[in-house]
C-alpha cells in the first residue's frame, strides 16, 4: 500500500495510533463503507480540516509578526532611555559643537540641546506604544489559540471517522455470519 501521506495523516494517525498510511489509505478508499454518503463525509471533514489548518497557520503567523513588534518596540525604549541619558558636546551629524546656551535651554525648557525639539513628553506617552504592542500579542495569541482548538477538534471528528471506516461492515439483515449474502432459500 503505497498511498502518500499527509500532515493531516500523521495527525490523525497520532490520534487513532493507526499508521498515517493506514490512515490515508482507509480515507482515500471510504473503508469498509465505500458509499456516496461516506465519501461525502470524508471529503467535508478533509476540507473544512483545510481550512481550519490554513487558519491556524494565518493566527500563529500574525502572533509571530506581533511578538517581533513588541520586541521592537521594547529595543526602541531601551535605545530612548539610553539616548536620553547621553550628553553630545556636538551634533552626531555634523559635529557641529553644542552651545552652553543650547544646553540651559534643555535643563531650563525641555528643549533637546541637538535638534530643539520638545522633551516634555510624559513617560506615559512613550508607554503607549509598547501597551498598545502588547495588547496586540495578547489578542494574537488568543486567537491563535482558538485557532489551534477549532484545528484539533476537526482532528478528532476525522479520527472517529477514520476508526469508523476501519470497522469491518456489519452484517445486514438477511446475510450470514460471515458478511455474504444469504442463499434465497434461507431468508
Amino acid at each position: 500500500m503505497s498511498t502518500d501521506t499527509s500532515p493531516l495523516h500523521e495527525r490523525v494517525s497520532a490520534i487513532t495510533g493507526m499508521p498515517a498510511e493506514t490512515v490515508a489509505h482507509l480515507l482515500a478508499s471510504a473503508g469498509n463503507s465505500p458509499t456516496a454518503q461516506v465519501r461525502r463525509r470524508i471529503d467535508e471533514a478533509e476540507r473544512k480540516w483545510d481550512r481550519l489548518e490554513q487558519q491556524h497557520r494565518s493566527a500563529r503567523h500574525r502572533r509571530q509578526t506581533d511578538e517581533r513588534a513588541l520586541n521592537d518596540t521594547r529595543e526602541n525604549g531601551v535605545a530612548r532611555v539610553l539616548f536620553h541619558g547621553l550628553e553630545p558636546h556636538s551634533c552626531p551629524r555634523c559635529d557641529t559643537p553644542i552651545s552652553e546656551q543650547r544646553r540651559r535651554e534643555e535643563r531650563e525648557h525641555d528643549r533637546c540641546a541637538v535638534c530643539t525639539s520638545d522633551l516634555s513628553a510624559s513617560a506615559a506617552d512613550a508607554a503607549e506604544p509598547e501597551m498598545a504592542a502588547r495588547l496586540r500579542l495578547a489578542s494574537s495569541e488568543a486567537a491563535e489559540a482558538s485557532a489551534l482548538a477549532r484545528l484539533r477538534g476537526a482532528e478528532v471528528a476525522l479520527a472517529e471517522l477514520v476508526a469508523e471506516l476501519a470497522e469491518p461492515p456489519r452484517p445486514r439483515r438477511g446475510d450470514s455470519p460471515t458478511g455474504s449474502p444469504a442463499p434465497d432459500g434461507l431468508r
